[in-house]
């Protein structure tokens, strides 16, 4: 999902953002707001089980250590 669409579903769920939200903090917000656990991109992306979750592609894509 591109940030673009990401946007529009924040908005659609009444998630106020402003226009500079990283898209890790835009998505932990929207996983909050679904009564999900925050972890997108988190340390707990290693032990996660749910498959079914619209951000797990990108969400266990490696990430350089200093942009985390």
């Amino acid at each position: 999902m591109d940030m673009q669409e990401l946007r529009e579903k924040a908005s659609r769920l009444g998630i106020d953002f402003g226009r500079s939200t990283p898209k890790p903090a835009l998505i932990r917000a929207i996983q909050r707001h679904q009564g999900d656990p925050p972890c997108f991109g988190s340390d707990q992306r290693y032990s996660c089980r749910n498959f079914r979750c619209p951000w797990r592609a990108d969400c266990l894509k490696p990430i350089a250590e200093w942009k985390r």
